[in-house]
């Protein structure tokens, strides 16, 4: 296997080579696929056939609770390809990648193709994707209630959104199109966990559970299956779930059936989620009713506020995040709160940040995050590690 080191230094020549001899091409456009990112700047190396794109990053982490001094000094890539067919399908990849010099955590890198996929439209309204992927359930953007196909990497919590935390799965995804309704078929054949805070890392406690002792192989008889029906309406949608699969970090499967409804009222966002799972083996899990209500309100000016409630696991969990945009947009302004328990005596933690476009080409983050202890043992044991972190990303 190629050491990290020098995976790292090809990827990062591969970039500057693309760089000094590729042009910038337009925006590139969707097409049709439901779970594409949005791309800001893409680049075609001999022809429109093969996109390229990404970022490089570096980041530090400043811990001000417990150690004072900076406790993460981390390089980081993030690398999209893309090559389409003379049929018009695709080949995606995304390849995700960091070195932290910083840690006192053994090889604490790492590499991963957290996507690739080969895509293809059979007839107009029938899609296919192939691979390992990540699909996305439900409406919340905080607290995951439906949304459970993919795992989290969990290993620093708290300090980034869920939209960047998903890990793909392999798996074969069928999409059936009828006028306001999308109906999906899918084999889960790669069973992926959440990934947990190591040892020796400011966030890792071995008192809670980080693996599991007979994690099922991949094999036909483990294969999970979902099915889901989403109606997109002026104004509304809706959408219902089904997934039968094993439990993140657990041995034993369960079936989930859920629902997840939007509704637009002026300004208003209003947003509900119910997931029940029942108990699968008889042996080690309860059924149980995960929910979640929220509202965002878009009437800001250049900004939104959102909050939003679950009961998840038999305990109350609560967010909140307001956003506000300056300077033409180049300048952003979040923050997001998040407790537990009715009464907040769970504990919780409250992260703060600007996002700043220098160019087309560089961006910067700075921030602080705070954590508080409570009732909840996940919370009470990383309650010492409030930090301070920043970061430079190079667009490509």
């Amino acid at each position: 296997m190629i050491p990290f080191n020098i995976r790292f230094v090809l990827i990062f020549f591969l970039v500057l080579n693309l760089n000094a001899n590729d042009t910038l091409d337009d925006e590139f456009e969707d097409d049709g696929f439901g779970d594409d990112e949005t791309i800001t700047i893409a680049k075609t190396q001999d022809s429109n056939n093969f996109i390229f794109y990404g970022s490089i990053s570096s980041s530090i982490n400043y811990s001000t609770a417990k150690k004072h001094t900076i406790s993460s000094a981390k390089l980081s890539t993030n690398i999209k390809m893309e090559y389409k067919f003379q049929d018009n399908s695709k080949l995606k990849s995304i390849i995700k990648a960091y070195k932290d010099d910083k840690t006192d955590i053994e090889d604490d890198d790492y590499f991963d193709i957290n996507e690739f996929t080969y895509e293809r439209t059979f007839i107009k309204q029938i899609d296919a994707k192939f691979g390992r992927q990540i699909v996305v359930w439900g409406k919340s953007d905080n607290i995951r209630i439906t949304d459970i196909l993919n795992p989290l990497d969990n290993t620093t919590p708290g300090m980034t959104d869920i939209e960047d935390l998903r890990l793909g799965r392999g798996m074969s995804k069928f999409d059936y199109y009828n006028g306001d309704w999308a109906y999906s078929a899918l084999a889960i054949y790669e069973n992926r966990y959440s990934l947990m805070p190591k040892v020796n890392s400011d966030y890792y406690n071995a008192n809670i559970s980080h693996s599991i002792s007979d994690e099922p192989k991949n094999n036909t008889k483990n294969t999970a299956i979902a099915l889901s029906a989403s109606g997109n309406f002026a104004g509304s949608d809706i959408g219902f779930y089904f997934v039968n699969d094993f439990v993140d970090l657990k041995s034993y499967r369960t079936n989930m059936y859920g629902v997840a409804y939007n509704k637009v009222i002026n300004n208003f966002l209003l947003k509900t989620e119910v997931a029940y799972f029942d108990n699968y083996d008889n042996k080690k899990l309860d059924d149980k009713t995960d929910s979640l209500v929220g509202v965002e309100y878009n009437g800001i000016d250049e900004g939104s506020i959102s909050f939003e409630v679950a009961n998840k696991d038999n305990s109350i969990q609560y967010a909140t995040r307001f956003n506000q945009s300056y300077i033409n947009q180049t300048l952003n302004f979040t923050l997001l709160y998040m407790g537990f328990e009715k009464d907040l005596s769970g504990g919780g933690f409250t992260r703060a940040w600007f996002d700043y476009d220098i160019d087309d080409k560089f961006s910067t983050t700075l921030g602080m995050i705070n954590y508080t202890g409570g009732s909840k043992f996940s919370m009470e044991s990383i309650k010492q590690n409030d930090r301070i972190f920043a970061s430079l990303k190079y667009n490509f």
